[in-house]
């Protein structure tokens, strides 16, 4: 019976060895992916820094979102992960790393922001860069502390190649340098804060031909005009107000007025508004404008769509 017992034993300890064994090399997996997910990261932010002079504000902003949100992913593995502690060492430097770095790029973009909206010489831009890199570093660091604990796990642990990662490249000067940075932010024009809308617009039908030198539109049993409105800016732009005004040009009546509001555009993005259901009198001479308005536009010559058109006269 004491044999039994003892044989039971035995086998239990072996079961749980292995279970843990399986645990760890999970674990390490995950950390294995997470180095590369990091480590490609840290190339993206360097190329960036690098690039800054390439970049637009949206461009710029729309990088440093992904890095976040990425360190974050990785941050959320990590922590859901079940850690058996024979990878409990490596696992608190890499945890202190890869939350370092998530702190670090979710308020670059602050930084960024702080930088380029604040007079040049608001020393409170480079100031928040500066703690942005550090925290970058604190990462680094941790990160090196995961490798030299990762190297003394014993057992039978997966512990093959891992990628470097390091977020602050020492052989790249002046790249992590808060107000070098910040001096080369301010000097990117294209990074500065620009409100631009503009507005074309087609006819339905189009005109075909001209007379005395006005583009004519055929008989049609329908009239619409398709505004087009484009977000010129590096802004998002909210409540665009677009308005028609279709008149004869010879007077007589108070035309067609009309609005639609543009709730949301983003910078780069364009969107169609369709003004259906117009009226038009055969043989009649019109002024068609379209306005795009906000509150304020850098160029306003390109908020004004206008077509001075002829109705052809019916068959």
């Amino acid at each position: 019976m004491g044999i039994l017992v003892v044989v039971v034993g035995l086998i239990a300890l072996a079961l749980r060895y292995r279970t843990e064994e399986r645990r760890a090399n999970d674990y390490m997996a995950l950390a294995t992916d997470v180095a590369e997910s990091q480590a490609g990261g840290a190339g993206s932010l360097t190329q960036m820094l690098t690039d800054l002079g390439a970049l637009d504000r949206p461009d710029l902003l729309n990088q440093i979102d992904t890095l976040a949100v990425l360190a974050v992913n990785d941050a959320q593995a990590l922590a859901a992960q079940e850690v058996p502690s024979s990878v409990a060492e490596a696992h608190g430097f890499l945890t202190v790393a890869v939350g370092s770095w998530r702190d670090a790029l979710g308020t670059l973009d602050d930084a960024v922001l702080l930088t380029l909206d604040s007079p040049d010489d608001d020393p409170g831009g480079p100031i928040a860069l500066g703690s942005v890199f550090d925290l970058l570093r604190v990462g680094d660091r941790a990160y090196d502390g995961f490798l030299e604990a990762r190297s003394r796990i014993e057992g039978d642990v997966a512990v093959g190649s891992i990628a470097e990662v390091e977020y602050v490249a020492p052989d790249v000067l002046n790249l992590f340098d808060g107000e070098v940075i910040a001096n080369r932010l301010r000097a990117t024009r294209k990074l500065d804060e620009r409100h631009d809308i503009s507005v074309t617009a087609t006819t339905v039908p189009q005109p075909l031909g001209t007379s005395n030198g006005r583009p004519v539109v055929p008989s049609s049993a329908t009239f619409e005009v398709l505004a087009v409105v484009t977000n010129e800016g590096n802004l998002t732009e909210e409540g665009i107000l677009v308005t028609l005004e279709l008149k004869l040009a010879a007077g007589g009546d108070e035309g067609v007025s009309r609005e639609q509001l543009v709730l949301i555009l983003a910078a780069g993005e364009a969107t169609t508004i369709e003004f259906a259901d117009l009226v038009l009198e055969p043989g009649g001479l019109y002024n068609l404008q379209i306005t795009a308005s906000i509150t304020q536009d850098e160029t306003p010559l390109n908020n004004v769509f206008e077509l001075v058109f002829i109705r052809n006269q019916d068959a």
